[in-house]
């Protein structure tokens, strides 16, 4: 399933902004909330001791939450700079199913008997369910090892934005139909009437 090139590198853009954003929000925002409390020590004294401990406290997480932003900024940048914008998210074979998650430096392999669905979420997510017990180390799959997609493949399942596609969810439906003779279809697809509930 080819991707739109186009799609991927301006919602990866958006993305690194983001963090970016919202690393200098922790950071400032921290910050004040530091200044804040020391400030009132100094004006008011210890009569409110621990409240202002408090907001010390709040201070130095938010602010310490801003160096993990930054830092998956980067490592974010430095996986999508090393591989690109793949040709494909996602490859249907008779013995399973070869995907890319964005994050994620090297592919996935996914027996079709480690398939338990794919969901169709929102009319804009699909979603690759694992079956139950499945995992890096399950004979004839690859790439679960790896942390971006241990994050999100059983809490979440590994997701696909339809946009980034170019396929529709009922033609990716009917393909997953061909390769696993019916057993895998998209889960949540609105009834098709006439002709277009055929190939």
């Amino acid at each position: 399933m080819e991707v739109d090139p186009e799609a991927v590198a301006r919602t990866r853009a958006m993305q690194l902004r983001q963090r970016r954003v919202n690393g200098w929000i922790e950071a400032i925002g921290g910050g004040i909330i530091i200044g804040l409390a020391v400030a009132t020590i100094f004006l008011a004294g210890f009569s409110q001791a621990w409240t202002l401990v408090g907001m010390g406290i709040t201070g130095l997480i938010l602010a310490g939450d801003a160096p993990k932003n930054f830092a998956a900024r980067r490592r974010m940048a430095a996986t999508w700079g090393a591989i690109g914008v793949p040709p494909e998210a996602m490859r249907l074979s008779r013995e399973g199913l070869r995907c890319r998650i964005d994050a994620a430096p090297r592919p996935c392999f996914l027996p079709w008997s480690c398939v338990a669905a794919v969901h169709l979420k929102n009319r804009f997510v699909l979603a690759v369910e694992l079956a139950p017990g499945v995992t890096a180390t399950t004979p004839g799959v690859s790439g679960l090892d790896q942390p971006e997609v241990r994050r999100v493949a059983h809490r979440r399942g590994l997701r696909f934005y339809l946009r980034f596609l170019r396929l529709t969810p009922e033609e990716i439906d009917q393909a997953l139909a061909a390769f696993t003779d019916g057993r895998v279809r998209v889960q949540g697809l609105r009834p098709l009437s006439g002709d277009r509930q055929s190939l």
